[in-house]
């Protein structure tokens, strides 16, 4: 019992005339159809490229803050690339458990909140 969505006899109506219109196309003058193709995908790249590139997403204020994050975070630690492992030897040194890494300092920054504002209510 498979549970499959029926498609609507009109959509099948179009999807029949849009498959003898492509071959009929392809028969009668495969230049044109293949220069609409490239201009159909050219415009299709193109929508794309400024739904991407102005896309509310991106230029929202959160968005902003979180960047400036970044960059001060980036000044402060700085990028350090990760040391290479050397292959283990049989009479290299056991790591000791006394010493201890120390823990580097999360970067947290306040968030200005609403505390100070009194509440408006009605006293009963």
């Amino acid at each position: 019992m498979q549970n499959r969505r029926k498609i609507h006899p009109v959509l099948w109506g179009i999807i029949l005339l849009a498959v003898v219109g492509f071959l009929y196309k392809l028969i009668s003058s495969p230049q044109e159809l293949f220069t609409t193709l490239l201009i159909t995908a050219g415009i299709i790249a193109v929508l794309y490229f400024l739904f991407k590139r102005f896309s509310p997403g991106m230029n929202s204020p959160d968005s902003g803050k979180y960047q400036k994050a970044v960059r001060q975070s980036k000044k402060r630690y700085g990028s350090q690339p990760a040391p290479a492992k050397k292959p283990s030897l049989l009479s290299s040194k056991p790591k000791t458990s006394s010493s201890k890494k120390r823990k580097k300092e999360h970067n947290l920054t306040v968030i200005e909140g609403k505390k100070n504002k009194k509440k408006n209510r009605a006293s009963f």
